[in-house]
């Protein structure tokens, strides 16, 4: 099949599976233009394209594993409870269950698998070349909610330093997954204001002290809470947990169904950080999205929580 026929009647798809396999959105693109590149000979000999590129792409994002389980959902939300919560609980294993695989979301590589080898489970990371900080867990094999098996090894699939070169954005990126650490394993405190101001669904609920863990009160109502609660779920897509994406500009005037919150004294651009299970918020393009705001000291002085709607933001 000629090369730019293909790309034309299939790349969009190609790049919404990149994006369901981990890669964010506006990395998608790149990713899958170079697997149809380094592809072309073989596209040009197949009966079927796709039977060619699908199974190189995943090769490339998910580093040929083989993904034949379910995700189900982990709870997760006890979690929440701990006044320092420094690692997920998962089942504990004992004589008649096999262990239960947490969801790693908000972890790095490095404490997922201090996380796993406390209970003797053996780990192997991958990385997944991204523009995100390397060494972010963006899922694991098994999935988050699958049984591990006896001597299995569980895959732990991680950021890592892409060859191409990346958007100016690489301090947002960091704030952001920094942010995300902060909240579901508390291993990480980001740069905040001496005062944040908290908003839910564009109206501010609380103002926390900038020194305050995710597990004090103010955090677990408005923010803490809802986010152990969303990655928890189960994430009908193949790393088993949200996918995460960064961007960074002035948001719009609603999201997901949402007005925009407007914390006083905030400079533009903001920081979007969008965690998307799949499922019913892929097809209404709206996941649980969380906006950082900076003071012009460079300092968050304002989190808002947009959880998802029924309409996609204009």
């Amino acid at each position: 099949m000629d090369i730019d026929e293909y790309r034309a009647a299939r790349r969009t798809r190609l790049v919404e599976l990149a994006t369901e396999l981990g890669v964010p959105a506006e990395e998608s693109a790149v990713v899958v233009d170079q697997v149809i590149e380094e592809q072309q000979r073989r596209i040009r000999r197949a009966d079927d394209p796709d039977d060619v590129v699908v199974p190189a792409l995943r090769d490339r994002i998910l580093g040929g594993r083989q993904r034949g389980r379910s995700a189900t959902v982990v709870p997760l939300v006890a979690c929440a409870a701990v006044v320092l919560a420094v690692s997920l609980a998962y089942v504990t294993r004992d004589e008649d269950r096999a262990p239960t695989m947490p969801s790693l979301l908000g972890f790095t590589a490095a404490e997922a698998t201090r996380t796993l080898e406390r209970d003797d489970i053996a780990v192997h990371v991958v990385g997944v070349p991204q523009c995100n900080p390397a060494g972010q867990v963006l899922g694991s094999d098994p999935p988050a909610g699958s049984a591990i098996g006896t001597d299995e090894v569980v895959t732990v699939i991680a950021t890592s330093t892409p060859q191409w070169k990346c958007p100016a954005d690489g301090d947002s990126r960091a704030r952001a997954w920094t942010f995300l650490r902060f909240l579901v394993g508390g291993s990480a405190h980001p740069d905040f204001a001496p005062g944040v101001r908290l908003y839910v669904d564009g109206e501010q609920v609380t103002v926390v002290d900038g020194g305050a863990s995710a597990s004090s009160p103010g955090w677990r109502s408005a923010v803490s809470d809802p986010v152990l609660q969303y990655v928890s779920r189960p994430a009908p897509n193949p790393l088993g947990q949200p996918v995460v994406s960064v961007s960074q500009g002035t948001p719009p005037a609603t999201t997901c169904g949402h007005p925009r919150a407007t914390p006083v004294g905030a400079v533009v651009p903001s920081t979007r950080l969008v965690l998307m299970a799949g499922g019913p918020d892929a097809v209404n393009g709206c996941g649980l999205t969380i906006d950082l705001f900076e003071d012009v000291l460079g300092k968050i002085s304002g989190v808002a929580l947009y959880t998802p709607g029924t309409a996609a933001a204009p």
